[in-house]
């Protein structure tokens, strides 16, 4: 009942087309039913009786009678498999747009190929539920129970003639399978946009979240996803219309079967009635029983489908608060500010106090995984403390709104997210209103536009996936350029320079110098050349800040320093 219950909650947008597909199938099923009863009592009264002035009609009432049917079947499969395909576009959007909007959290415990799954073949499977189980449940069921009884009522081995219309059945099918291959190849390119799509999203989370744009790629999604569902509408309509000429054929096949067996009747060789009756009741009685087989595979597949997609949709989005800043004019201050993951219970940070004032500098160093880039991801609250208060202006985080506590910041981190698009668009991604002067101006203050200048298309030129067109170095200074560009009053430096050679390091801090202007910097590095110039420097061990200082006040009294300087030395 639950499974049930969950159909109608998922398909009741959709109930005026299935209702309509309904009253269709039972026309159909009445049609299927009529056929195989009335065919003898027809050829008896006519051949039998000998009013043989019908027999020419006999025929052509066939023909027209199939070719009917195959029109309802046309109708009411369009209507249930396109109420089906709108199920999963609208399943989709639903599904991306939850996704946008969960926290950064969610996706270090869920990985990126489990989310495009469900969001993919998941919500794939939904379409059987409405034009395969609905349907087949509705009118294939009464219909093989009626055609058993025509079947077993008549002489059944009499039947077996039918057979002579598979090498019909096949040609046809095997004629227009090749435009339903092509373009089912046509619909996969374009899922395989989709595909793309929600890996960049699944990336990109922290940018897309960072620059505030949710909206703007669920509106790039819903694009990608509805070229999609006018491709596959187009293998839709295909295969029915394969489905209609197969049901002509198929038609025009009996029609010749009942014409020669007519004859032999008339010869006195069988009962025409009998024969006709028998060959109509057994061959309608193949498809719907191996229709009730798919159908039942179908819903077991949609049943473990929908559990999965729930699994999704419970998973909480960003809680935020309701007060708007209307810019950062003070300070951050974390008090007693802990910190654990959900899955670990072992603390990333422990009982930080810390006060960073409107344009200070703040360098944090210390060695891996001591919890440098957890606290500065506090910030934009990207995960929540455990316990303790972070403030920004002596508001808690926690009371801001999320988009305006987010056009404060700016990130800038080793692992560059750039999305498969122009340089233009790359740059202009957290101001969706700059001009291009604008941009080009960014990108010089970035050093970048020197080398763009060189690309074939310029601003342009598509990047590839991730930008993997470009070097570390130009892939950093495109995403300065995108900082400098949204201008925001807080920026966040999370070991922008590492993992580059001395030319590169070079034109990237020079672009860093430019872009810490006039802000409040959080800069963590493992490479010190980034940090020299700190107002303060942390140095944080196992969780908690130890030690705060000046570079040459921390050189000369704590031996932390002097050991990461050194090995910064030596690397160098």
């Amino acid at each position: 009942m639950q499974v049930v219950k969950k159909i109608i909650e998922l398909t009741k947008p959709y109930w005026w087309r299935i209702f309509a597909g309904i009253i269709l199938s039972l026309m159909v099923s009445g049609i299927t039913g009529a056929i195989a009863w009335s065919v003898k009592p027809a050829l008896d009264e006519i051949l039998v009786g000998g009013k043989y002035e019908y027999l020419a009609l006999l025929p052509v009432g066939v023909f027209l009678l199939f070719s009917t049917k195959g029109f309802l079947s046309f109708g009411q499969s369009y209507l249930m498999k396109s109420a089906g395909m709108k199920l999963v576009r609208e399943t989709r959007n639903r599904l991306y747009t939850h996704l946008l909007n969960l926290p950064v959290g969610y996706f270090n415990k869920e990985s990126s190929g489990v989310i495009v799954s469900r969001i993919m073949y998941d919500v794939e499977a939904l379409n059987g539920l409405v034009s395969d189980v609905l349907k087949t449940c509705i009118v294939e069921v009464p219909t093989v129970i009626f055609l058993l009884g025509v079947a077993l009522y008549r002489k059944w081995d009499l039947a077996m003639m039918s057979l002579i219309l598979l090498p019909l059945i096949a040609y046809s099918t095997r004629k227009f399978g090749r435009g339903v291959k092509r373009k089912r190849k046509e619909a996969q390119k374009k899922l395989s946009f989709l595909t793309h799509r929600i890996g960049e999203s699944v990336f990109g989370a922290r940018v897309i979240k960072i620059f505030n744009r949710e909206r703007i790629m669920g509106e790039k999604f819903r694009s990608d996803n509805q070229r999609y569902y006018r491709e596959l509408l187009r293998v839709i309509r295909l295969k029915e219309f394969t489905k209609l000429l197969i049901d002509v054929v198929t038609g025009a096949a009996i029609a010749i079967v009942l014409w020669y067996g007519s004859t032999m009747v008339v010869n006195g060789t069988i009962t025409a009635g009998v024969f006709a009756s028998i060959l109509v009741a057994i061959y309608m009685m193949f498809s719907p029983v191996k229709k009730l087989g798919e159908a039942y595979s179908t819903l077991q597949e949609a049943r473990a489908s929908i559990e999965r997609i729930d699994t999704l949709l419970r998973a909480e989005h960003e809680q935020g608060g309701r007060t708007i800043i209307p810019g950062f004019q003070k300070s951050i201050t974390f008090e007693h500010v802990s910190f654990a993951f959900p899955t670990n219970n072992h603390p990333v940070l422990t009982d930080v106090n810390l006060e960073i004032g409107y344009g200070e500098v703040v360098a944090i160093v210390g060695r891996s995984g001591v919890g440098k880039s957890t606290l500065a991801d506090l910030i934009p609250k990207f995960y929540v403390p455990s316990s303790g208060i972070l403030t920004i202006d002596g508001i808690n985080i926690n009371e801001i709104e999320i988009r305006s506590l987010r056009e404060q910041i700016g990130i800038v981190s080793q692992d560059i997210i750039l999305f498969n698009d122009t340089v233009k668009e790359n740059i202009a991604f957290g101001k969706q209103d700059a001009s291009e002067t604008e941009i080009i101006q960014a990108a010089k203050m970035a050093y970048a536009d020197e080398f763009i200048q060189e690309m074939p298309e310029k601003y342009h030129t598509v990047i590839g996936d991730r930008g993997l067109k470009l070097s570390g170095g130009q892939r950093q200074r495109i995403a300065i350029a995108r900082a400098i560009l949204k201008n925001p009053p807080i920026l966040i430096l999370d070991e922008a320079t590492s993992s580059l050679d001395s030319i590169s390091e070079a034109l990237v801090q020079k672009a860093l110098d430019t872009l810490m202007r006039g802000r409040t910097t959080i800069v963590i590095a493992h490479r010190l050349s980034t940090i020299r110039n700190a107002d303060r420097i942390l140095i944080i061990e196992k969780g908690k800040i130890m030690h705060i200082g000046k570079h040459e006040e921390l050189i000369e009294k704590n031996a932390t320093y002097r050991e990461l300087y050194a090995a910064f030395l030596h690397s160098s």
